[in-house]
């Protein structure tokens, strides 16, 4: 199996990769309600990194993501609910990528890591609730130069050799956000988003050259990949009504359509989408294994 080439699957970011974290960190309490949300997953079933790991049946899975992360919470930090009433700032990639060196020291030439992460930024421009704490105005250019800074760190203090970024999903197209009826809102939410993507593309071919021959740094186009599901659902075995999510607030118990939705609730993939994920990713790595000059 080709992930089997790797010693260990190192995923890093938020909710579209944490499996756990911020369950552990709620005390079982987030994500909820738990016939929804499946063992502190931000799905109703396997996640893509669920499937990634029991696919790579030789390799260690390292689980550095957390729900609501930014960035770098110097600029926007994501917060979650605690059990005793508080919010508390979870882990963002940057202190993400201190933890992994406190944790692991250095990583291992065959690791691979995945870096996921981005959405929460923008949300935080549309998002007026308690969920994110803005401490300095930004702009996607920002965020990427902020985003290439911590992979580069990666790679040159903790020796990441391998890593995939997956760019932002398309955010105008989340339930959550076209149910705000604003569209000057999902407009911002369109143009940011493009804008973001746009800039990571760019810090992170830079990063590749700088890096050379030694590092396969690349991009999984995340956003064309939950598209061409929006454009054309029924190929990949989703619900045609692919902008209703399965679950809502006001439901309490009866999901919609579980097992072929696009979305589980108003941000997050359902278990489908994530299998269909998890295929994407692997053919990339293989494409990318194929064509890149790394060394080994």
């Amino acid at each position: 199996m080709l992930l089997n080439r790797f010693d260990r699957l190192v995923f890093m970011g938020d909710s579209n990769a944490d499996n756990g974290n911020v369950y552990a960190m709620t005390k079982q309490t987030r994500p909820m309600p738990k016939h929804v949300y499946m063992d502190g997953r931000y799905s109703n079933g396997k996640m893509w990194v669920d499937h990634l790991s029991d696919f790579a049946t030789n390799s260690e899975t390292i689980m550095m993501a957390y729900g609501c992360a930014t960035i770098d919470n110097d600029i926007v930090a994501g917060t979650v609910p605690m059990p005793n009433g508080t919010r508390r700032e979870v882990p963002s990639f940057a202190d993400q990528v201190a933890l992994l060196r406190a944790q692991v020291g250095k990583l291992r030439a065959n690791d691979l890591v995945f870096v996921f992460v981005g959405s929460n930024d923008l949300n935080s421009l549309i998002d007026t609730g308690p969920t994110y704490v803005t401490k300095r105005v930004f702009t996607p250019e920002m965020l990427a130069s902020k985003l290439r800074n911590a992979v580069q760190e990666l790679c040159l203090e903790i020796g990441a050799r391998n890593v995939i970024v997956m760019n932002v999903r398309p955010r105008e197209d989340y339930p959550s956000v076209l149910a705000l009826n604003n569209p000057d809102a999902i407009l911002l939410t369109s143009q940011v988003t493009n804008a973001l993507n746009a800039a990571i593309g760019k810090e992170i071919a830079e990063l590749q050259r700088e890096l050379g021959g030694e590092h396969m740094v690349d991009i999984f186009d995340m956003y064309s990949f939950q598209k061409r599901i929006t454009q054309d659902p029924a190929p990949s075995g989703i619900d045609p009504n692919v902008r209703a999510p399965s679950y809502n607030d006001t439901q309490s118990i009866a999901l919609v359509n579980p097992e072929s939705s696009l979305f589980l609730d108003g941000a997050h993939l359902a278990k489908r989408a994530h299998a269909l994920l998890a295929a994407e990713v692997i053919k990339h790595i293989a494409l990318s294994l194929a064509t890149s000059k790394k060394v080994n």
